[in-house]
């Protein structure tokens, strides 16, 4: 009997050598090198229809109209168009993508990789490097186009000629006879007949001026037609960019060149054409004239065919505008693309043909030098003279900008000084003398936007003349506490503090580190070129006054030139050219940049796509996600294919197979209480809980007499049950990563039959789990026993917050017709509640010793009308029950994460949280130094402990402040592998106080949960094998991983791999939290342009003419500044006409008013003019005053309550944005705000406010609160409150009128709190 055969057969059929030279440009010497190819007989060609071929995945469509094979450069200049959907049936040959790989930038190679390897785009990725018959035999052959056109004859030869396969390259197409760009794109077919015509006529010339025996004109007449170039029988819509025999010397030399190669069918082809040997047919056709590189773009644009253009099976080559003009032309999306494509390419040859006929070494029209070569950019960075980091343009003075080398800022100011650099392009920059240093403090104040309104007028007033219709600049920026710090410069470019990690030693260096020693000075340096370019797309509309202009001319098909004011105000207006201008009017758009030439006073880009009309909703919040970088489509057909063919999860649940049920613990009994706990209306339940308390006889409490044990479990979805690892499904979970939560929608990582049915874990219903379940002491919490596996259970109930909250505190409920509990359950159930809750606290206890930090953030909830506009805004109370659960699945992810990091030391996937930079939190240390308690840097512990205890010892608003700045100042967490930790950053959770922490309690929404699960099953299938019999617990099997004595086990992914994921997933995370917060920023935006609000403000510093505020409500800091652009001071609004612009006596008291500022700083002065030092930081007073009798209008404090008014204005371009207005205490908003606050809630008194005094907001809360507990409250805020003025009337001048008012301010506090005290101890 024949043995049968384990593997196949070698599909490789010999070894071919390469041998080639390497210039090393450190080393500067030239390396010989060899390169080994194995060129193979079985490498597929990803047709479905293939029968000689295996199938692959992913793979070309069934039936496609014809096969596309571009060249690198048409690849990547039409990189958009090849992302649309409809694009499909493209082969990437892997010579093009090396090619691109060796000089392409790693988000470029990411969005080349999603074309091949997403299988909805139906594009396949052919190895003709190793094919046997396209493989070249020597390097130049992969070059010049001679492996394109291999692998297009050896394509259309392998699939039967039957289909046309069109090789897409204008180099190509320019080489053999037609100019790239000629043809017919719009399906008329004359000039595209034309020109095959006069191909074939040529042709002939050149094959009669041939000595005898070539070949006659029938069988050049069939060659041609084999390749589609000359007067073959082609439609006449074909639109074929012909190849002519009388290409010019230059293209038969490189035609001929690559006939020498050892493909026969192209050399023989070649040769058949003239092409294989030149001088003849040189002699016989003289060159054309020489055209400039951008004339092939600028022919007469073409009306889009209204059917694509139809091809015979054949050869095709064509340049980009004919292939995307006569194939897609017909679809308005890719007309667009490329119409706007065009253009771009149009004015960058214009662009280039300018520089070159201008004498180098000048200046730009726009003051802009000329940027270094490469060459030299190489050398400077190589020897220190310049450094690199990534540029951070600020949202308030867009021509200002930071560059961040070794956690060192320098300033870049001005146009000339960005020298056509845009936000987030990698740039080299040389350091300015140092007499042209600026002041650290004056550079701050002009990184973060200025400081009095006087000077922000100036800015802005400078700004109007190059930004015309830009308008005033923005004097705050929203910033939620969960926000990414992106509100100024400073921020902005914290993130690139490790781009001059890479910087060598050297002059420029070490001037940064002196002036880092020194801090006197801020450095200043210039742009001199730019490494890599911005890769992101700008959501921008046409600005206002060419929209004017093009509707008054009409429509009209020629071309335009305007300009587009992106949404993000550090980006400058984009030239766009077109000659669709008039379907883009009023709409927002997706564009990218494509260069800035030197002597342009604006960037081109072009059109990659259009949102929809500009203020709709549905497009801005498009183009929220644009912005942020989240990138969603709907799932694909074979990612849906890979569901269980079920309607429901009950017709599911019916038919499991008893072998899966035998696999899993079964805890679907009565003993198991088992509810699931969350917001309202929530679908995707992927957690449950879990108590069961043992009997003495339990066979889990063996050995463990005299004590109550108890079962405690968390039930976790089984989403890794569903999705295959290595499937469609898991491909497209792995590039989303994260579900996205927006106000108006959601968008999921996994499908809804999964999401919100197979795997939402429902009350009443059978679903599979991932458990870990503790045995615990009831009374002393000590962990007896570890469980981790998969389980059957049976949510019992499904709570929401609310409800287990009543249910724990024993109140009825509150809808009993919608009560989902039993009554027979509930006394168990808030048994079981009580438990939970004492479990939590005690292990919370434990972080916090061990140095946990307790944040604060606000998390809004908007309501919407029908139309989808917010109509309310209510931030999300904080009650008992949520920190319980979370609390429980801290418990549960640090426990997975100490066993998978034990099973697999080198690749499992953890999550770390370095500790922050105690430069980040500078300001929050002068608060909580400010207030009598000092943050302790000693060690984690002490520095929460301080942190704590300073937000506590503080008035309400004031420690949420605090809390808010901390969450500002903190680093991001982030996923790693344990592999590459030992490349810094350490294992542990800093926020957490944990050693080992993961996420595994939320599958449904990220996929680094799926991740987790997997390694997490595989480490318990490894204990199962090891321990056949039951063996130790699961904990016990962890610790002797941990120390060596169970055999390795193989992780479900390597650990390369695992990192590499992880840095998706912390982009992907990333970007979805952003585009969370801009689009609550957003909402918020747009109910305040509708619904102004007035809110309590906590002022925490002063400038010279503005204030820092802080409103608690939204967790929102601002500047408001007491000046506008003119200089005239803008006092509190004491009546709604305060703010008529028109009246002249209102105006004439505005003019009257000056801004006066006291304290440490020394002196006053107006805030309308100077800087704005860093010793305005110490300023104890701003106050506004009348210039001629010197009597004070309002005073503002440190730490003092204000009310203010939120409004929003509209912006076309930018879009909302917020305005701050100061209302005085006797303004009729913001005294019925304040009624509000006191009916709403017990009144808190507060600071000392711009009028009024501190015994009468004690007086006003003392009668406010009745009850015990709110007098004990009160009395703790006066006793705070009276100490904080008695240590500000020490600050002040002895005797003076100041001291004496706040010390008997302290005074009234300190006896009321004397009263308090009484009515609460009596005697």
């Amino acid at each position: 009997m024949e043995t049968p055969k384990l593997l196949p057969e070698a599909g490789w059929m010999e070894r071919r050598t390469l041998p080639a030279f390497r210039y090393r440009k450190r080393s500067r010497l030239v390396m010989d090198t060899a390169e080994e190819a194995y060129v193979r007989c079985d490498v597929a060609c990803g047709s479905p229809a293939c029968r000689s071929c295996a199938p692959t995945s992913p793979a070309l469509p069934a039936a496609p109209r014809h096969l596309l094979l571009p060249d690198a450069a048409t690849l990547v200049g039409c990189l958009e168009l090849f992302e649309l959907p409809e694009v499909e049936g493209a082969v990437l040959l892997s010579s093009v993508l090396r090619e691109l790989h060796e000089g392409g930038n790693m988000r470029r190679t990411a969005r080349l990789r999603a074309l091949y390897s997403d299988k909805r785009r139906r594009n396949f990725l052919f190895d003709n490097l190793h094919c046997a018959a396209t493989a070249p035999r020597a390097r130049a052959e992969r070059r010049g186009g001679m492996a394109l056109l291999a692998a297009a004859e050896w394509y259309y030869e392998h699939v039967g000629r039957r289909l046309p396969v069109v090789v897409l390259s204008d180099a190509l197409a320019e080489q053999f006879g037609a100019a790239a760009g000629t043809g017919s794109a719009g399906g008329g077919g004359g000039g595209a007949a034309a020109t095959r015509a006069q191909a074939a006529q040529q042709a002939r010339q050149a094959q009669h001026a041939e000595p005898a025996g070539e070949a006659e004109d029938a069988e050049l007449e069939a060659l041609l037609s084999q390749m589609q170039i000359g007067g073959g029988s082609t439609k006449a819509s074909s639109g074929t960019a012909g190849a002519g025999a009388a290409a010019g010397p230059a293209a038969a030399a490189a035609a001929g060149g690559a006939g020498g190669g050892r493909d026969q069918g192209i050399a023989c082809l070649l040769d058949s054409l003239g092409l294989g040997h030149a001088p003849a047919m040189a002699a016989a056709a003289p060159p054309p004239p020489p055209q400039p590189p951008a004339q092939q773009q600028l022919q007469p644009a073409r009306q889009p065919p209204v059917q694509p253009l139809a091809l015979e099976p054949g050869v095709h080559i064509l340049s980009a505008l004919d292939y995307w003009g006569g194939c897609w032309g017909h679809l308005p999306a890719a007309a667009d693309v490329l119409d706007s494509l065009v253009q771009s390419r149009a004015a960058e040859g214009q662009q280039q043909q300018q520089q070159q006929s201008r004498e180098g070494g000048g200046v730009g029209g726009d003051a802009f030098w000329p940027h270094l070569s490469s060459a030299a950019l190489e050398a400077g960075l190589a020897s220190g003279a310049l450094l690199a980091g990534t540029l951070a343009v600020s949202r308030r003075l867009r021509d200002d900008a930071t560059v961040t080398v070794g956690g060192q800022q320098l300033l870049v100011s001005g146009r000339s000084g960005v020298n056509r650099a845009v936000h987030g392009d990698r740039v080299a920059v040389r350091l300015l003398p140092r007499d042209r240093w600026r002041p650290a403090g004056e550079a701050a104040a002009a990184a973060g936007g200025g400081g009095g309104g006087g000077d922000e007028g100036a800015s802005a007033a400078g700004q109007g003349q190059e930004e015309e219709g830009e308008g005033e600049e923005d004097e705050h920026e929203l910033m939620a506490a969960a926000g990414d710090g992106e509100a100024d410069v400073a921020a902005d470019a914290a993130g690139n503090a490790d781009d001059g990690a890479e910087a060598p030693l050297g002059s420029a260096a070490g001037a940064l580190r002196s002036a880092a020693a020194a801090g006197a000075l801020q450095p200043t340096a210039e742009v001199v070129g730019i490494l890599q370019r911005w890769a992101g797309e700008a959501v921008a509309c046409i600005a206002e006054e060419d929209e004017r202009a093009l509707e008054a001319r009409g429509e009209s098909s020629r071309q335009e030139s305007v300009l587009c004011v992106p949404t993000d105000r550090r980006l400058p207006r984009i030239r766009l050219r077109s000659r669709q201008l008039h379907r883009l009017l009023g709409q927002r758009l997706v564009l990218r940049l494509d260069g800035w030439e030197l002597g342009s006073r604006y960037p081109h880009g072009h059109l990659v796509r259009s949102l929809g009309p500009i203020n709709s909703l549905k497009s801005e919040t498009d183009g929220v996600l644009v912005s942020s970088g989240v990138h969603w489509q709907p799932f694909s057909e074979g990612a849906l294919r890979e569901l269980p063919p079920v309607a429901s999860a009950a017709q599911y649940m019916a038919a499991v197979p008893c072998a899966e049920l035998a696999a899993r613990r079964d805890l679907r009994g009565p003993q198991y209480l088992i509810c699931s706990i969350d917001p309202p209306g929530c679908t995707d339940v992927d957690d449950a809980l879990s108590v069961r308390w043992l009997e003495p006889g339990d066979s889990s409490g063996s050995g463990t007499s005299g004590r109550q044990l108890v079962e405690v479990g968390v039930h976790i979805a089984d989403v890794s049950f569903f999705v295959r690892q290595g499937g469609m499904l898991d491909s497209e979970a792995a590039s989303r990563c994260t579900t996205v939560y927006l106000v108006d929608r959601r968008l999921d990582m996994l499908p809804a039959l999964l999401s919100e049915d197979l795997c939402s874990l429902r009350g009443g219903q059978d679903r599979f789990a991932v458990s870990v379940l503790w045995t615990l002491d009831a009374d002393s919490f000590e962990v007896v026993d570890t469980w981790y596996g998969r389980t059957m259970i049976r949510s019992r109930c499904q709570l929401e917050y609310s409800q287990a909250q009543d249910l724990m505190e024993g109140r009825p409920p509150r809808c009993p017709e919608h009560d989902s509990v039993a009554p027979a359950d509930r006394p168990a159930l808030q048994r079981s509640l009580r438990l939970l809750a004492a479990l939590a606290e005690h292990h919370r206890g434990v972080r916090l010793q061990a140095g946990a930090v307790e944040l604060e953030s606000a998390e809004l909830r908007f309501a919407t009308d029908a139309a989808g506009q917010p109509t309310t805004v209510q931030v999300k109370q904080e009650i008992a029950m949520m920190k319980i659960v979370a609390e429980m699945m801290i418990l549960a992810n640090a426990a997975v994460g100490a066993r998978i990091a034990a099973a697999f030391p080198g690749a499992a996937l953890l999550r770390r949280h370095p500790p922050p930079r105690r430069q980040a939190f500078e300001e929050v240390s002068a608060l909580c130094d400010s207030l009598g308690h000092p943050l302790d840097f000693d060690s984690p512990p002490t520095l929460a402990a301080s942190l704590a205890a300073a937000a506590a010892a503080a008035p309400p608003a004031v420690g949420s402040l605090i809390l808010s700045l901390a969450t500002r100042a903190m680093s991001d967490a982030e996923y790693f592998c344990t592999g590459e930790a030992g490349r810094g950053g350490g294992f542990s959770h800093f926020g957490l106080a944990l050693p080992f922490y993961t996420h595994f309690t939320s599958p449904i929404r990220r996929y680094a949960d799926v991740v987790v699960h997997r390694q997490l099953l595989a480490a318990v299938a490894a204990d199962a094998a090891a321990f056949p019999g039951g063996g130790p617990a699961d904990g016990a099997s962890a610790v002797g991983a941990s120390a060596g004595l169970l055999p390795a086990v193989p992780p479900p992914l390597p650990g390369g791999e695992v990192a590499a994921r992880a840095q998706v997933m912390n982009e992907r995370h990333r970007t979805a939290k952003r585009a969370q917060k801009e689009c609550a920023d957003l909402y918020l935006l747009l109910l305040l342009h509708s619904k102004p609000h007035v809110e309590s403000a906590t002022v925490y510093g002063l400038r010279r003419g503005a204030l820092l505020l802080f409103v608690p409500k939204y967790h929102l800091k601002a500047v408001v500044h007491l000046t506008d652009k003119h200089g005239v001071c803008r006092p509190p609004l004491r009546g709604p006409g305060d703010e008529a612009s028109d009246d002249p006596y209102v105006a004439a008291y505005r003019r009257s008013l000056t801004v006066v500022a006291a304290g440490a700083a020394g002196g006053g002065g107006s805030g309308s003019g100077g800087g704005a030092p860093a010793e305005e930081q110490q300023l104890s007073e701003v106050s506004v005053v009348e210039a001629g009798c010197g009597a004070t209008v309002a005073a503002f404090y440190p730490l003092q309550r204000v009310w203010v008014q939120l409004s929003a204005d509209g912006s076309r371009a930018h879009g909302p944005r917020l305005r701050l207005r100061l209302l005085a205490d006797s303004h009729p908003d913001a005294a019925q705000a304040a009624r509000m606050e006191a009916a709403g809630t017990p009144a808190q008194p507060s600071l000392p406010s711009a009028s009024g005094t501190i015994a009468d907001g004690a007086a006003d809360a003392s009668a406010a609160l009745p009850s015990g507990e709110a007098l004990a409250r009160t009395l703790r805020r006066l006793q705070a409150r009276a100490a904080r003025l008695q240590l500000r009337a020490g600050a002040c001048a002895p005797g003076g009128q100041r001291s004496e008012r706040r010390g008997a301010a302290a005074a009234a506090a300190t006896q009321q709190a004397m009263a308090l005290q009484q009515q609460l101890v009596p005697g």
